[in-house]
């Protein structure tokens, strides 16, 4: 297992290029934000990412590669305060970012698509957990960072990616045990809506399928389609 620590200031732009480059196969990000470049993709999840920081309940968790030093997965768990709070001091333009990072989003932006997605996770959740769940947006969850979980009252995994030259290698599954085993402390269920590039990591780790969901793009706007696989975990007894 690699060493799990938590994420300072410092760390947001390899956070940022962890969560752009780590779903470039992906359309949603792009369906955001037409014609931006992964550059400033990159620069506004920086600034995204002081929000999550500043948040008390929001544990940023980072891993190094132990070989090459490099920052290789991120992840975010929102919890509750009985499972701790986390503290990260940041400098006052960070502080700045983390009030309201979407007007420093990059332009055009297409507010519909967001919304529409925003709508589907939340009914998703609304379907299949209740307040006694630790749920998570989907893998490709860092895109939608800009969405927020702070409203949500169960635990949320918010977000879980490992830069592509690394995966495989057991990095991320490093990071799922780390909230596994909270949940399964707690007895907690772990909700997630997952891409279909994450289904045989989710499932290793005990996760099952409960529906697939869609979304057209084309009927707000953008272009093609995407789908994610909603999944749950059932905690293992203690």
């Amino acid at each position: 297992m690699y060493l799990v620590e938590y994420a300072t200031e410092a760390d947001g732009p390899a956070l940022a290029k962890i969560n752009v480059q780590s779903f470039q196969g992906r359309q949603l990000l792009g369906q955001f934000f037409p014609g931006a470049s992964l550059t400033r993709m990159q620069e506004y999840k920086a600034i995204v990412g002081m929000k999550h920081l500043a948040n008390p309940n929001m544990h940023v968790l980072k891993v190094h590669d132990p070989t090459t030093g490099e920052l290789v997965t991120y992840s975010r768990w929102h919890l509750p305060a009985s499972f701790g709070t986390s503290v990260v001091t940041l400098s006052d333009q960070a502080a700045i970012y983390a009030k309201d990072p979407i007007p420093y989003a990059p332009k055009p932006m297409n507010e519909t698509i967001f919304k529409a997605f925003k709508k589907l996770l939340a009914d998703a959740r609304e379907r299949y957990t209740t307040e006694d769940d630790m749920s998570k947006s989907p893998t490709l969850a860092g895109i939608l960072c800009i969405i927020g979980s702070d409203s949500n009252a169960s635990p949320v995994l918010d977000f879980i990616a490992t830069l592509p030259g690394y995966q495989g290698r057991g990095f991320g599954s490093t990071v799922l045990k780390w909230g596994t085993e909270k949940a399964d402390a707690a007895q907690s269920r772990i909700f997630l809506e997952a891409t279909p590039e994450g289904l045989p990591v989710y499932l290793k780790h005990g996760w099952k399928i409960l529906e697939e969901i869609t979304i057209d793009f084309t009927s707000f706007g953008g272009e093609g389609s995407e789908s994610f696989h909603l999944m749950m975990r059932d905690p293992v007894p203690q």
